[in-house]
C-alpha cells in the first residue's frame, strides 16, 4: 500500500498514539487504539458483506462518531464512501443513490425522507439502520480487528460528494485517497495545528470539509469532538468543557456565536482558531471576533478541490480581510481570461484557476462536464476574482451569474451587496434578463422585511449612488427566495422565471 491511502494513516497513528483521544461524541470516547479496532471489524464484515474494492457504501446520518469509523472502513477496502445530505427530499436522495449505486446504505432512522426507499432499490444489497446507540459495535462482534488485507493505492476513488446543484443536476465530485491525503498536508501545514489539539466538529460531516478533517486528524493526531447541535451558547460551554483549540463554522453560526460574546458572560480559553466558510465571511465579524480575543480563518475552496484552495489569516493584517487569502501548501492559483485562458496580471478580474494534487479525480460518470472544468491540468473554480501583488485573492461572484449589458461586465454578487445594505431589505438576488438591444439586463429579487414599503425606485436608486447605472435595471418583490437544500439560491431558477417573461425594450 502507499503511504497516501487513507486507511494506512489510520494504521500509523493507531501505532504512534494509541492511548490518545480520536473520537469524543455524546455517548462515546475512543482512543486512536480503539477506533482503528472498531474500524478494522467494520472492514472484515463489510468483506463479508461481498463488498468490494471500487464497490460504494451510502451514508445517510447525522454527525455521530459512526460516521468517520464507516468512513475508514470503505478506505481500508478500497470501497468508496458517498455521504448524503440529511436534508434532501426523498427525490433528491433517490437521485443520488440511482446514480452511484451503492450496495451498502447506512442511515439514521429519525430520517423520514429516507423511509420511502427502503427496500425499493434493487442495487442496495444490506441497509443499516445507525439509530442505536452501539450499532456498529453490535454490528462488528466477533469480527477481528487485525488489518483487512485489500491492496489499495492512491489513485483509488475515496469518496464521492454530490454538489448542492444550485445549477440544476447534482454532479458526483470523485475524490481520490492521494486527493484526500493531498488535501490534509496542505490543510495542516498552512494553518497552526499541534499533535493533540482538540477540534470541534458542528458542521455536517457531509460536506467536504467533514471529509477532509477526519484524516487531517490522522496527519496531525488530533481528537475530533463531534456533536450533531449546535447552539450560540452551549456550543461555548462544549468549547471550555472539552479544551477546544480549532472548530469550523459556517458565517451564520459564526454571527450567532459573536451575539453570545457581546450579550453573555461566555468564554474558550484554549480556542485558538476559528475556520469559517461555505460562504464569505464578513468582515466586520472577522474583526469583531479578533476584538474579543479569537481568530477567525477565512476558508474559500470547492469540493472539486478537495475542501480548502484557499485560506485568510489575521497575520495577513486586519485591512486584507476582506480578501480569501493565499492558496494553500501544495497548490498553484492564477487569474485567467475567460475567453482566452490567457494569465491576467494583479488587479484584473478573470477566472480562478487551481493546480495541485488537491485536484479531483472527475465527475462521477460524467467525461463532458469534467473536460469542462479541468483542462490542462488546471481546475477551472467558475469563480471570479482578481489576486493582488501579494498573492492575496478577492473573490467577486460566480462566473456564471456575471451579467453583460452593452459589453459591460456586472457581478451581481456585488449589487446584491448594495441593496443588502438597506435595512428594509432582508434579501436579495440578482440575474441577467435577456434583452434584445442591450443583450441582458440586471433584475433584482428582493425580499422585504416584514412591514417594509421600500419601492423599486428606492432600491435602483440606492444601488446607482454607489455602482455604475447598467448595475441594476429593474426589482421585482417577492416573499422568498428559491434555495436548494443548503439554503443556497438557486439562481437558475430565477433566470427562468425571468427570461419566460418578455424583455422591455427600453
Amino acid at each position: 500500500m502507499t503511504v497516501s491511502v487513507i486507511g494506512e494513516l489510520l494504521r500509523h497513528r493507531a501505532r504512534l498514539s494509541p492511548d490518545v483521544e480520536a473520537l469524543v461524541s455524546p455517548t462515546k470516547r475512543l482512543t486512536y487504539r480503539e477506533y482503528n479496532g472498531i474500524v478494522n471489524k467494520l472492514a472484515h464484515y463489510l468483506l463479508q458483506l461481498q463488498v468490494q474494492k471500487g464497490d460504494r457504501i451510502a451514508l445517510i446520518c447525522k454527525n455521530s462518531h459512526h460516521f468517520p469509523i464507516i468512513y475508514m472502513a470503505a478506505a481500508k477496502i478500497g470501497a468508496v464512501t458517498v455521504p448524503i445530505n440529511w436534508r434532501l427530499k426523498t427525490d433528491g436522495i433517490r437521485y443520488i443513490l440511482e446514480d452511484c449505486t451503492p450496495k451498502i446504505l447506512f442511515y439514521d432512522g429519525e430520517f423520514d425522507e429516507v423511509t420511502p426507499l427502503l427496500g425499493t432499490l434493487p442495487f442496495i444489497q444490506q441497509e443499516i439502520r445507525l439509530d442505536i446507540e452501539d450499532t456498529l459495535e453490535e454490528l462488528t462482534e466477533g469480527y477481528p480487528d487485525k488489518e483487512p488485507q485489500v491492496d489499495v493505492i492512491g489513485e483509488d476513488p475515496a469518496l464521492i460528494i454530490y454538489t448542492s446543484g444550485t445549477t440544476g443536476r447534482s454532479k458526483g465530485v470523485v475524490c481520490t485517497h492521494t486527493n484526500l491525503h493531498a488535501a490534509s498536508i496542505a490543510n495542516t501545514t498552512t494553518l497552526d495545528w499541534r499533535y493533540r489539539d482538540r477540534f470541534l466538529v458542528v458542521s455536517p460531516l457531509f460536506h467536504i470539509s467533514g471529509m477532509v478533517i477526519p484524516v487531517c486528524a490522522l496527519v496531525r493526531g488530533l481528537t475530533m469532538v463531534i456533536n450533531d447541535q449546535f447552539h450560540p451558547i452551549q456550543v461555548w460551554d462544549l468549547l471550555h468543557a472539552e479544551r477546544i483549540n480549532i472548530m469550523f463554522a459556517v458565517p451564520s453560526m459564526l454571527n450567532y456565536m459573536y451575539e453570545s460574546l457581546k450579550h453573555q458572560d461566555v468564554d474558550a480559553p484554549s480556542l485558538r482558531m476559528i475556520i469559517c466558510g461555505g460562504a464569505k465571511v464578513p468582515a466586520e465579524l472577522i474583526r469583531g471576533m479578533y476584538d474579543f480575543g479569537y481568530h477567525v480563518v477565512q476558508v474559500y475552496g470547492a469540493t472539486e478541490y478537495a475542501g480548502a484552495a484557499t485560506f485568510w489569516l489575521p497575520e495577513y493584517g486586519l485591512e486584507t480581510c476582506e480578501s480569501a487569502g493565499k492558496a494553500v501548501y501544495l497548490t498553484e492559483m492564477k487569474i485567467v481570461d475567460p475567453t482566452t485562458g490567457e494569465a491576467l496580471p494583479p488587479g484584473e478580474i478573470g477566472e480562478v484557476v487551481l493546480r495541485g494534487p488537491l485536484t479531483f479525480a472527475g465527475y462521477w460518470n460524467m467525461e463532458k462536464a469534467t473536460q469542462e472544468v479541468i483542462r490542462n491540468g488546471w481546475y477551472h473554480t467558475r469563480d471570479a476574482g482578481w489576486m493582488d501583488e501579494n498573492g492575496l485573492l478577492y473573490v467577486v461572484d460566480r462566473l456564471r451569474d456575471m451579467i453583460i449589458t452593452s459589453g459591460e461586465n456586472v457581478f451581481p454578487a456585488q449589487v446584491e451587496s448594495v441593496i443588502n445594505q438597506l435595512e428594509e431589505v432582508s434579501e436579495s438576488a440578482v440575474v441577467g434578463v435577456a434583452h434584445p438591444v442591450w443583450g441582458e439586463l440586471a433584475r433584482a429579487y428582493v425580499v422585504r422585511k416584514e412591514g417594509s414599503t421600500v419601492t423599486e425606485q428606492e432600491i435602483i436608486t440606492h444601488v446607482r449612488r454607489y455602482l455604475p447605472d447598467h448595475s441594476l435595471h429593474e426589482v421585482v418583490f417577492v416573499e422568498e427566495l428559491p434555495k436548494n437544500s443548503m439554503g443556497k439560491v438557486m439562481k437558475y431558477v430565477l433566470r427562468q422565471h425571468a427570461n419566460q417573461q418578455q424583455p422591455q425594450a427600453q
